[in-house]
């Protein structure tokens, strides 16, 4: 007590006027506002991981103009609040300003660190937040909780909120389904008509007595002709619906149909034989598509001429037909019991997921994808199964957590009862248990240099050694057609023996005719149906191609581009469009190929001489034009031998478990533009398609040197030249 009071004597010390001037600060700043937080801010940039993408803030924007904007309003990615703000986002001023969601935070939780935003009035793409803002609970933490279809009408009974998850592409709707039965019908009826019409009046129409009319082209190439359209059109919803039905199994509320649903083919192998997989009414209508392989041979044979009333006349050929009649009779019933089974059912889709970017957004919130670790995942199909074997029973749909507080209710794919932190604790065993693949600076120093260290995967169709023995072999059959047909001993235009009975009987049948007619469409059936899996090849792999180029590619040409599920003519449109010329020249010319069996099967036709003798003589227009399609054929396998390195990948991209696995980066999948997705055209805006090209984010597939070196993923390109906007202390005071 003598110290201060013998000082307070003595007067002011002599050093009292010098005082410390961040004291003198503090007196200046505003009273009663709490600088704890802005001390947790500096703590946090300065010990954070910076690898980690969850401490940064996230907006969850419910549509595209209020996606872009936020960003055009805030012009940064993260921003620290203003001491005159409460921590809370507050509410917008206007209705034009997008809504920021409300979040309170936790007594525990970090402040964001402001990321770096891309400047530049010459493109706008900016480096998306990820994460919940300001800390708020991450729903994963908490067990999932499926959604029923009984829970959420009793949450949204109008479906405004939560909408079924009913949607279906629009060839398997009713509508489309209607149009192939009526095609079919339209076939059936005509055969029928044609023989009920030829046993009344003694055939159809005379035969003129020659090759190069039109009667020719009516009877021996239009049947066939309208046959491939049907056949084609069938095809093509057999294809959409395969590629759906993992989607619809995995949406399933039975466990049971739900298994291994994520490891489910996307896309058919081949249709040159039945694929056989899902419900009873798919494996029927599949079975009937098959069948229908056989229609376009025997419209090929169901019209000769006949000898009747001491002339030469058309007639169709009535074995043939009611064997026609029966193929398209099954194709019918299937058809129409294939759309049953698709009305109304719900398939788990809010939009059709076509392409990369659509998937996405049902990872955005997912507990499943932090099972993919990059270190301990193979690339066979029986090994990745076994590595995932906690995904086996993963759900699409509606979810909720258990507490009932946070989180509300998302659409994503996950696994009921599971939380996100359960997957990281496997991920990292196994993290742990795997041996560490080492890579070098010159395998991360650009994007597309992964594929030196992972392993390399190329569909079978396109793998060189078979893709060069089969042009070749091609090549060679087509050089010896012409030889064959040309030598002066053996000139076709001079017609050959039939070897079989030429003559039609009281039946119509002519064996010679339905073998010479048969035989060679069904020939040129097999090689038509053997490119077809080469050109899904290149549609389904085109977009991982160019998000493997160095410069990355934009969202159009690459995550939203959707070769794979396009139908036969919108495919050719949008990839010329994008520039992919090779693509749009093979899907074109996989569609015209099928000339090759209607031409085949209509070439030949038995004849006589003037001598007496019965010879099989060729159209030589319609075999000029074969030879022509035949030529274009090796021409497009010779089309697709080089520059086949670019769609090499760790595994085949060919269903849902490995499409997730090779787009597991935290960066993407939590990235904000993929969250609350309402539509397609939802995430094109946002993804910036349709706007100025400046706009539209870029995108590449590979790893991140000296951040991400061991998860090669599909990642949002940055350009280097742009600086990242940096939040000053001056600003936060």
């Amino acid at each position: 007590m003598q110290l201060p009071m013998s000082a307070a004597m003595r007067g002011p010390a002599p050093m009292a006027d010098l005082k410390d001037e961040l004291t003198l600060a503090a007196g200046k700043v505003t009273p009663g506002v709490d600088d704890t937080p802005y001390i947790q801010y500096a703590l946090t940039a300065l010990t954070r991981d910076r690898s980690d993408p969850q401490a940064q803030p996230h907006f969850s924007p419910q549509s595209a103009s209020e996606y872009y904007k936020h960003l055009r309003r805030t012009n940064t990615v993260g921003e620290v609040p203003s001491r005159n703000l409460p921590a809370t986002a507050p509410e917008p001023a206007s209705e034009e300003a997008a809504p920021l969601r409300r979040l309170s935070p936790r007594p525990d939780a970090h402040l964001p660190v402001p990321a770096p935003v891309q400047q530049g009035n010459d493109s706008p793409v900016i480096s998306i937040p990820i994460g919940d803002s300001w800390g708020l609970k991450d729903p994963s933490s908490a067990h999932w909780v499926a959604v029923t279809e009984d829970m959420r009408q009793s949450l949204d009974p109008h479906g405004r909120t939560y909408p079924p998850l009913a949607y279906k592409p629009s060839i398997l709707r009713p509508f489309s389904m209607m149009i192939l039965m009526t095609l079919s019908l339209c076939m059936m009826a005509a055969l029928i008509f044609c023989v009920q019409y030829s046993a009344q009046h003694d055939g159809l129409t005379p035969y003129p007595g020659s090759l190069y009319t039109a009667q020719f082209f009516v009877f021996r190439i239009l049947p066939q002709l309208l046959g491939a359209v049907i056949l084609i059109y069938a095809q093509s919803i057999l294809n959409t619906a395969l590629r759906v039905l993992p989607f619809v199994s995995l949406a399933d509320e039975d466990p049971q149909q739900r298994y291994l649903a994520l490891f489910a083919e996307l896309y058919a192998k081949s249709l040159l034989y039945p694929q056989l997989v899902g419900p009873w009414q798919i494996m029927l209508f599949d079975l009937a598509t098959w069948l229908a392989l056989f229609t376009v041979p025997l419209l090929s044979a169901s019209f000769t001429c006949i000898y009747e009333n001491h002339s030469w006349v058309w007639s169709p050929v009535p074995i043939v037909v009611w064997a026609l009649v029966a193929l398209y009779g099954l194709l019918v019933i299937s058809t129409a019991l294939n759309m049953v089974f698709w009305f109304g059912k719900w398939t788990g889709f809010s939009w059709d997921v076509r392409s990369i970017g659509d998937l996405l957004p049902l990872l955005n919130r997912s507990n499943a994808i932090a099972s993919f670790d990059p270190q301990t995942l193979s690339g066979s199909r029986a090994d990745f199964k076994t590595d995932l074997r906690d995904r086996w029973f993963d759900r699409l749909g509606y979810w909720r957590s258990s507490d009932m507080i946070t989180g509300g209710i998302w659409y994503s794919i996950g696994a009921v009862g599971a939380r996100g932190n359960d997957a990281r604790v496997v991920a990292g065993m196994r993290r742990d248990s795997a041996p560490k693949v080492s890579m070098d600076s010159e395998a991360t120093a650009a994007p597309r240099n992964w594929r030196r260290v992972y392993e390399r995967h190329l569909p079978f169709c396109i793998r060189s050694v078979p893709l060069i023995m089969y042009t070749v072999v091609c090549a060679l059959l087509v050089v010896a057609l012409l030889v064959v047909s040309f030598l002066p001993q053996t000139r076709i235009d001079d017609g050959f023996r039939p070897l079989l009975a030429a003559r039609p009987g009281n039946n119509a049948f002519s064996a010679a005719n339905f073998l010479n007619a048969f035989v060679p469409s069904l020939i040129g059936m097999v090689f038509w149906m053997l490119f077809q899996p080469i050109d899904m090849a290149f549609r389904r792999l085109q977009p991982w191609a160019d998000l493997g180029q160095l410069e990355g590619a934009t969202a159009s040409k690459s995550i939203l581009a959707d070769y794979a599920a396009c139908l036969p003519l919108q495919v050719t449109w949008r990839a010329a469009r994008n520039g992919h010329w090779r693509v749009a020249l093979l899907s074109i010319m996989a569609q015209a190929l099928v000339a090759i069996p209607v031409l085949g099967g209509g070439v030949f036709m038995a004849l006589a001489r003037e001598d007496g003798q019965v010879r099989m003589y060729p159209s030589m227009p319609v075999f000029g034009v074969l030879v022509a399609f035949l030529l274009l054929y090796v021409g497009c396998l010779s089309l697709a031998i080089p520059r086949r390195g670019q769609f090499e990948l760790p595994r085949p991209v060919t269903s849902i478990a490995a499409i997730m696995s090779l787009c597991s980066a935290k960066e993407l999948t939590q990235d904000s533009a993929f969250r609350s997705v309402r539509s397609r055209q939802d995430l094109e805006g946002r993804l910036g398609v349709g706007r100025d090209p400046r706009e539209e984010t870029v995108w590449f597939y590979g790893v991140v040197a000296g951040r991400d070196e061991h998860r090669v993923s599909v990642r949002r390109m940055q350009r280097y030249t742009e600086k990242p906007k940096i939040r000053t202390i001056e600003a936060m005071v």
